[in-house]
């Protein structure tokens, strides 16, 4: 299964109260329901989307620096990070041990914990959100990688000068390319009309998002379909999000895909009153 519950560990907390509170009760748990040990499929067959053109003109070189928002201690931030075509990877997640556990796992990226001075002294553009020395608001540096813990919002509300402190050269702020397995699925559903207009913010002229996400297809009850995270979102959706936004180009639907392929995984879905359950993936490409 490729995207599966947030943990099977039990929870007096949900994702509506303290955030981070709640995903560092969900990592000190015996399972992490959402990480896989293997770089996901759709990633695999799809990368040379998420690179630079042949047209595109924005650098004189081809490399490409890319943004993996809520990226957990995915695979997936290895496999990027070592593309001899991609320049810069910049992950985001609000536990620590999210960071921690990549670094452990990945020697080969030589990660380390840095100080960055005035980091985070100044607030962001939304009075909701701020970047403030709360203890986990840290970074972490490697090898063509930068991994930050803090809250995605309060990163994507930062002014661009705020956004190059966190950057491994300091000199850029936007992104060629956004790889979204796990994020947009994960946020309240609430939080999507912001959480997209800022993606779009981020991401350069003519960039793309790579998106994927689950379609809770058929459930038991309504509870079942609103229940997460991660939280069922379908095209209907996603159009309706991406297509009413100013800078978006276009939508493009790449694969739709069954995630209860094995009785193990229908009998655990249909616990939780999920009959069907689909992985959808996404392009979606800024205009110039």
């Amino acid at each position: 299964m490729m995207m599966s519950e947030a943990s099977a560990a039990p929870t007096s907390l949900s994702p509506m109260d303290d955030i981070h509170a709640f995903w560092a009760q969900r990592w000190s748990g015996p399972v992490l329901g959402w990480h896989k040990d293997q770089v996901n499929p759709h990633l695999l067959k799809y990368t040379h989307l998420l690179l630079k053109s042949e047209e595109d003109k924005r650098l004189n070189d081809d490399s490409t620096r890319i943004f993996v928002p809520l990226c957990g201690k995915s695979a997936d931030l290895a496999y990027l990070a070592s593309h001899p075509k991609i320049s810069d990877v910049v992950g985001i997640d609000i536990v620590r041990d999210a960071a921690e556990g990549f670094a452990s796992e990945h020697p080969e990226l030589f990660i380390e914990e840095v100080q960055l001075p005035n980091e985070c002294g100044t607030e962001t553009n939304s009075p909701k959100h701020t970047c403030g020395h709360a203890t986990d608001n840290c970074t972490f540096r490697g090898k063509n990688f930068t991994f930050l813990i803090r809250n995605v919002f309060d990163f994507l509300y930062m002014t661009t000068e705020e956004r190059a402190k966190h950057m491994s050269d300091g000199t850029y702020t936007f992104f060629d390319a956004i790889y979204d397995r796990a994020s947009i699925v994960a946020i309240k559903p609430s939080q999507r009309k912001d959480y997209v207009t800022l993606m779009g913010e981020v991401l350069h002229p003519g960039g793309t998002i790579f998106l994927v996400t689950i379609d809770r297809r058929c459930t038991k009850t309504d509870e079942a379909k609103r229940d997460g995270p991660p939280f069922s979102i379908d095209e209907r959706e996603i159009r309706q999000l991406y297509e009413s936004q100013s800078w978006v180009e276009s939508v493009t639907l790449l694969d739709e895909v069954n995630d209860l392929t094995t009785d193990e995984e229908r009998e655990r879905w249909e616990k939780k009153g999920v009959l069907e359950l689909f992985e959808i993936v996404f392009l979606i490409r800024k205009k110039n």
